[in-house]
């Protein structure tokens, strides 16, 4: 019994939703202000869970994002596997986003929502997930991204929400793996947590000097 994360899928999916969302109207403003950026969770990267996501802003301050973690470490000579696959999608609202000099930045609340795949074994007892449909969580956030540099955020979040996980329970058999229970998982509480760093594509944090003045408009 092994993992198969149908990973093409999942990264075609994630593209089309971000091609189809960029496709509206962003917060562009004057001067050389930002609309999108990209951003890596650390404490993922830390899990030897590598993760990219992308955040998208309004001119209203409403941001939506998407995320994609995947991992596929494993070892058949061992019986270890350390695999996911998971997509992570919130909508944003940030307060400062009327400021000039720091847009996509300071304090933030949005709702989440979550699917994931996974496989978990160290040398004994499996817990696998075959389908993103059986693992799911939905949530809410508060979170504080503080620039850092001109182009540079660092994005802490924190979120309580739900999430429930259904799996299978297999255990190593001479030359397989052998199913020995089914399970249902259901947890309410933190379900996500977020210290990203985040790259700002096409803006800089600092104050723009050429914004044109709204008397230049007037007959």
């Amino acid at each position: 019994m092994k993992f198969h994360g149908n990973r093409i899928s999942i990264i075609a999916l994630a593209w089309m939703i971000v091609t189809t969302a960029m496709k509206g109207q962003v917060f562009l403003g004057e001067g050389n202000v930002a609309s999108v950026q990209v951003k890596t969770n650390t404490l993922y990267d830390a899990a030897l869970c590598p993760n990219i996501g992308t955040e998208i802003q309004t001119d209203l301050g409403i941001a939506w994002q998407i995320d994609y973690i995947g991992a596929w470490w494993n070892s058949d000579a061992k019986h270890r596997y350390w695999s996911n696959y998971a997509l992570q999608t919130e909508i944003r609202y940030y307060f400062n986003h009327t400021s000039m000099d720091a847009p996509f930045s300071r304090h933030h609340l949005g709702l989440y929502a979550q699917l994931a795949t996974y496989d978990f074994e160290f040398g004994g007892t499996g817990y696998m997930c075959r389908d993103l449909d059986k693992s799911f969580g939905f949530g809410t956030s508060y979170g504080y991204s503080l620039p850092v540099g001109e182009r540079w955020n660092l994005d802490f979040t924190f979120g309580i929400g739900y999430f429930e996980s259904k799996y299978e329970v297999y255990e190593p058999y001479i030359n397989d793996y052998r199913r020995t229970d089914r399970r249902r998982l259901t947890f309410f509480g933190p379900t996500k947590l977020e210290v990203s760093l985040v790259w700002n594509l096409n803006k800089q944090n600092r104050m723009r000097n050429n914004v044109q003045s709204y008397k230049s408009y007037i007959p």
